[in-house]
């Protein structure tokens, strides 16, 4: 059992620290895309458009780690409830 609360705690701190990059994600989007409107006749718009992707692939990339991880939390929850 203290194995699985341990297991648990950790996965807890995991989804917090994918909580926040995906915040940081989509802060940085955020950033560029009104960059992109400030500088739209100065800059590389395609280029820019790649980069904005590809932060925001970054984020959607830790979206799905933090689906695993909460689906695994889930699973330890369930099984440290059947003990108690």
């Amino acid at each position: 059992m203290i194995n699985l609360q341990s297991k648990y705690e950790t996965l807890l701190e995991e989804e917090r620290l994918l909580a926040e990059k995906i915040g940081s994600c989509e802060e940085c989007v955020e950033v560029i895309l009104d960059y992109i409107a400030k500088k739209a006749d100065t800059i590389h718009v395609l280029t820019a458009e790649e980069i904005v992707s590809a932060v925001h692939a970054i984020g959607e990339d830790l979206r799905t780690e933090l689906l695993y991880v909460k689906l695994e939390r889930n699973i330890v929850s369930n099984k440290l409830s059947g003990i108690q």
